[in-house]
């Protein structure tokens, strides 16, 4: 079984460039990211055709990342890491971050590092990372940023020789294959301009500067003690309970430009559960499918605000759908959408659906204060599930304060975070259902 992760010495070091230049070379690649991310997924489905999975720590344990890494194993895996290699959710070495993840899947690990203001000291950087924690492989390195071949075989000379780890190529400096970015980070695949082209120039630059031949050697030598019937578990076990429990039952997830942000695994999860998936288009259909439970996912609400409002006979439907009972979940983007309305930073106001009591401000820059993983416990302080928030809105009006569950971070920092009334269930939290079988099961009922 083959398989590596692209892992950085920090954000914004080209990982995504390069992740994607690898998945571009190989043949049927079966692409991952480590963390809670949605944009990258996007880029890998469109470069490789197979659809891309998070492997999260935090939000899926150790059971749920093991399943979905072999599950969905096809030629060869490659791992987009998060932030720099040993980043997680403390200054721990079991931390959640893709050095964890790696020594956990004993998978090896090719470094990126840029080369810019350097000579030999970027051995003593790579030394670092390769000291810092034996137990993770560090197999080879990719040197992103390089002015020339010259440049180049002098950083080549001083890693080999100071830090034994094996240099596998470069990718040149070239600021054609920049891509413009965003507040929740790139822009989705679908919206770049002349990406294909840039994905050709990437394969080109790969194929003339890196060696394939010896990333698939390093890809194939996986450490690796997991007996064969774990590998081939249906799902992870803690969950084998909810199979087929909703059959005959529809969803509608709402699904476009405005709503895009879901986990692939999640969605497989619900037609494990025995739900039928409709999708919709809360912009441009008129009326929600006739279904039982609908899924409102993350996205871009708030620049589609005006086309959402606009669309009365949806919001109706839905106001409808909330009236009947139907179960609601509505995850950051969706939750805005329910809200009364969303308030753009330059003080325009659009109505949305009214459901949820209350009216939310965008701004300008991340809402840190309620930024990364938590844990989502009841009243009760019992944990039933496990998630992350990250937005770039806030809440400006609460009507009615009708929240039922805390996010709760690792540090004892808490805040009430999801709405409930009736069936519908809604807030600024992303879940991943693998760790969070005892909410899931309260919303779908």
């Amino acid at each position: 079984m083959k398989a590596f992760m692209l892992a950085g010495v920090s954000s914004g070091i080209g990982k995504t460039t390069i992740s994607m230049a690898l998945m571009s070379a190989f043949d049927n690649v079966s692409p991952f990211k480590v963390g809670p991310d949605y944009i990258d997924p996007g880029f890998h489905e469109f470069i490789t055709g197979n659809p891309s999975y998070n492997l999260d720590m935090f939000m899926m344990g150790e059971e749920g990342v093991r399943y979905s890494f072999y599950k969905h194993h096809k030629n060869i895996s490659i791992i987009e890491g998060v932030m720099g290699l040993y980043d997680g959710m403390d200054n721990s070495l079991d931390n959640y971050s893709s050095a964890h993840l790696a020594r956990f899947l004993g998978v090896p690990v090719i470094l990126v590092v840029d080369s810019i203001g350097k000579s030999t000291s970027i051995a003593a950087q790579i030394l670092g990372y390769k000291m810092l924690d034996s137990r993770v492989n560090i197999a080879g390195v990719i040197i992103n940023k390089v002015s020339s071949v010259k440049t180049y075989a002098i950083f080549k000379e001083a890693i080999e020789k100071y830090t034994g780890i094996k240099c596998l190529g470069f990718i040149e400096k070239n600021d054609t294959l920049s891509i413009s970015s965003r507040h929740l980070g790139l822009l989705q695949a679908s919206e770049i301009d002349n990406l294909r082209e840039k994905l050709n120039i990437l394969k080109n630059l790969v194929l003339e500067n890196i060696d394939l031949k010896e990333i698939e050697k390093i890809a194939g030598k996986r450490t690796d003690s997991l007996d064969e019937k774990k590998r081939e578990m249906e799902f992870p076990f803690h969950l084998s309970h909810f199979k087929d429990r909703y059959a005959g039952r529809t969803i509608a997830i709402a699904k476009d430009s405005a709503f895009s942000f879901y986990y692939k695994d999640n969605i497989e999860f619900l037609e494990y559960m025995g739900f039928h998936i409709q999708y919709f288009s809360p912009i441009k259909d008129k009326r929600v499918p006739e279904c039982d439970t609908i899924y409102f996912g993350g996205g871009y609400p708030e620049n589609f605000a005006e086309e959402l409002s606009r669309n009365k006979g949806m919001i109706a439907s839905i106001r409808e759908n909330y009236e009947k009972g139907k179960n609601i979940l509505a995850e950051c983007g969706g939750f805005m959408y329910l809200s009364h309305a969303i308030e753009q930073a330059d003080g325009e106001i659009y109505k949305m659906c009214g459901l949820v009591p209350c009216v939310v401000n965008m701004t300008n820059k991340l809402d840190i204060s309620r930024f990364g993983y938590i844990s989502i416990h009841n009243r009760d302080s019992i944990e039933m599930g496990r998630g992350h928030e990250f937005h770039y809105s806030k809440l400006k009006e609460i009507l009615e304060d009708t929240r039922i569950y805390k996010a709760v971070k690792k540090d004892g920092r808490n805040w009430d975070c999801i709405f409930h009334e009736k069936n519908l269930y809604a807030g600024y939290p992303h879940i991943h259902f693998f760790g969070s079988d005892k909410l899931i099961g309260e919303i779908f009922k």
